[in-house]
């Protein structure tokens, strides 16, 4: 059972630029009732000049002059108001989005990868194009005009605006059928899609490893059985539209017959009220209104994707602040409160509680498997399967070293700075921190050198080194590390351990290693944590 999608949030987007709106909406009306109009007054024109009809040729000459300017000067410029009017929405949606994840940093981006979180919310919010483009302003045209040519209608004969109303409203019900089946379609193809994007990633990382197995062809055929399922959802989809499109094309028919038919009635039972001309004027004013008809069913197919786009930007709005477990503490400090996490249901170790202040370091010691790297992701807030309350310092303010940090094909300041202003001055200084200036000085352009795919031109080492020095750039009341000195000797990581001590006084340290170093054990400002499972 697919759930209603509520559009009011994204309509209500349009208020602020309600004037532009209505001015769109106004001009694409102008411009379809021009058309029509130039259309019916070229037909009454020649039918009455061929009929030898004495008339004023200035008039109709001039009616459709005026038309046909109209329509011209109407279609460019409410092409020009409405796509700037979604360029408009579109940016502020944006804007709107990404300031709300960028609200609390990791909070609200933990349930999402980055083609989820980024790429998912631009395809999304493209889509929501539609909304008025595609949707709201053909349709509410077509109703506009269909009324007018009932009122219009109705001056000749109410079984011809009858005709006109009856049409409309089993058009409609044709569309509302065509749109309920185009979201249960985009609901299957988005899950398909999903399914077949998850599967080729696996897939692509892990290549050596199922050819070894010999398991290559049997993960390609199930990537190709949900490609092929997708295919499927599409035509179908193609299917039902054409049989909706071919609905309306025999409804349309049957009603331009109808009107036609009644349209000569009047002629024989007027006695000349109803000239031939206008004869064929109706008529060609209805096979106008017939082909605004047909459009729809094209219009409509994307309603699926875009009810699904506003369902899932919806959906990121609601329930993050429910199943957060991490809160700002008050004075600054770093607690665990009868803390426990939990992975597929399952509890990686008994609750502990701690806490920490400014300028101290806080431990946690566990065998592989336990829970730590799980533990720093919760106070990260990228983990939320938790028992108990973690308050940090600033839940927008952290610095996070994992355990498996990438470093980018570029250079160093690049890796360093990843976009933000940071001078070079504070890039040699982490550097001096974590002893790596002297190597990078050694490089031909020292910062700005690129050092290879995965830091090919660093050691082990000095790899680890300069994601550690990535996560000292920014001052933050508080950095989360994940094994930060693996592959260093010890000396090294007592030295780097003790001059961050000195340099960052107010920093709370949270850190996760199989093994706490002897020299931590005998210092008063590191607080081992050994997490157990019982």
């Amino acid at each position: 059972m697919v759930r209603p999608v509520g559009f009011q949030p994204w309509l209500k987007s349009f208020y602020d630029h309600r004037w532009q709106w209505i001015f769109g909406f106004a001009l694409a009306l102008v411009t379809v009732v021009a058309g029509i109009g130039l259309l019916a007054l070229s037909g009454w024109f020649i039918t009455a000049s061929a009929l030898f009809i004495t008339v004023n040729i200035y008039a109709p000459g001039s009616g459709i002059r005026f038309f046909a300017v109209t329509r011209t000067v109407a279609r460019y410029v409410e092409r020009l108001v409405n796509h700037d009017l979604v360029l408009k929405i579109q940016a502020r949606w944006r804007i709107a989005w990404f300031k709300y994840f960028q609200r609390d940093a990791y909070q609200g981006l933990a349930r999402f990868r980055v083609a989820h979180a980024i790429q998912g919310l631009t395809r999304h919010i493209e889509a929501m194009d539609n909304l008025w483009l595609r949707l709201a302003m053909p349709t509410i045209t077509t109703a506009a005009v269909s009324l007018c040519f009932a009122i219009w209608f109705s001056f000749y004969s109410l079984a011809l605006a009858g005709i006109v109303i009856a049409t409309w409203l089993a058009a409609s019900w044709a569309i509302s059928r065509l749109a309920t089946y185009s979201l249960l379609q985009a609901v299957s193809v988005e899950k398909y899609q999903q399914r077949m994007r998850s599967r080729g990633m696996a897939l692509t990382e892990s290549m050596e490893e199922t050819l070894a197995w010999q398991q290559f062809e049997k993960q390609s055929q199930s990537i190709s059985e949900y490609s092929a399922k997708t295919e499927r959802a599409f035509n179908a989809e193609q299917q039902r539209t054409h049989r909706i499109k071919l609905y309306l094309e025999w409804l349309t028919h049957g009603a331009i017959v109808a009107i036609y038919l009644l349209a000569l009635q009047l002629f024989a039972d007027s006695a000349e009220q109803v000239s031939t001309a206008e004869v064929v004027m109706l008529l060609l004013a209805a096979l106008a209104w017939q082909e605004l008809l047909l459009e729809l069913p094209q219009q409509w197919q994307s309603y699926g994707r875009t009810a699904l786009a506003s369902r899932r930007l919806l959906a990121k709005t609601t329930g993050d602040e429910s199943v957060a477990s991490v809160i700002q503490s008050d004075d600054g400090a770093l607690s665990f409160q009868a803390v426990s996490v939990y992975r597929q249901g399952r509890q990686l170790f008994n609750p502990m509680s701690c806490s920490a202040q400014a300028g101290q370091w806080l431990w946690l010691s566990a065998p592989s498997g336990e829970g730590k790297s799980t533990l720093l992701n919760a106070t990260a807030g990228m983990h939320h399967a938790v028992d108990g309350v973690i308050a940090v310092p600033e839940l927008a303010r952290f610095s996070y070293l994992t355990q498996h940090t990438d470093v980018l094909d570029d250079t160093t300041f690049n890796n360093l700075t990843l976009g933000r202003e940071i001078s070079e001055q504070r890039l040699w200084t982490v550097l001096e921190w974590v002893e790596l200036a002297e190597r990078i000085r050694q490089l031909p352009a020292q910062l700005h050198t690129p050092i290879g795919e995965q830091g090919v031109r660093l050691s082990g080492g000095q790899y680890r080194r300069l994601a550690l020095a990535r996560a000292l750039v920014e001052e933050a009341p508080l950095l989360i590390l994940d094994e930060p000195f693996s592959g260093l000797d010890s000396a090294l990581a007592e030295r780097i351990t003790m001059r961050l001590m000195r340099v960052c006084p107010q920093t709370i340290v949270l850190v996760a290693s199989h093994h706490v170093p002897a020299f931590v054990q005998a210092h008063e400002a590191h607080q081992v944590i050994q997490l157990s499972h019982s």
